[in-house]
């Protein structure tokens, strides 16, 4: 325990680090936009086709697949490797299955290739930061990835 006065060295001893992403609820300003768009497309395909199931349907469609902007993705990492967990579904990667790490103005993108492959939407992870926490994410990868 550091006395008074005496900094205490943040020379990484975390071991885990827990966050949640939500895009819609994080970056709301710019949300507007997109809630705007979302219900001119439900109306319109309600409207368009003739009823509203259609309307319904849209929405339905869209939320399948813009879920993971819509709802919330937890991530947690530790000694072993990184959890994704969205939707009820759980993914693991571990530390050691990760060849290459691209740091983004959004996120972390854990590669399971040594340089860009057309799987990587596939088997790649991306940590999406979320509540400020880039500095303390990327400090994590880089101390478990030597290669980072």
């Amino acid at each position: 325990m550091p006395e008074s006065g005496e900094k205490q060295e943040t020379a990484y001893t975390q071991e885990r680090i827990n966050w949640c992403s939500r895009p819609l609820v994080d970056e709301f300003p710019g949300s507007i936009l997109f809630i705007v768009i979302f219900l001119a497309v439900c109306v319109g395909a309600g409207v368009g086709f003739g009823g509203v199931e259609y309307g319904v349907l849209a929405g339905a469609m869209l939320l399948l697949g813009l879920g993971r902007y819509i709802l919330a993705t937890c991530f947690s990492m530790d000694d072993g490797g990184v959890t994704v967990r969205f939707f009820g579904q759980s993914r693991k990667m571990d530390w050691t299955d990760v060849r290459s790490v691209s740091v983004g103005s959004r996120g972390v993108f854990l590669s399971p290739f040594d340089g860009p492959s057309r799987l990587d939407s596939f088997r790649g992870v991306l940590l999406r930061f979320a509540n400020n926490n880039s500095d303390e994410v990327v400090k994590f990868v880089r101390d478990k990835v030597p290669n980072a």
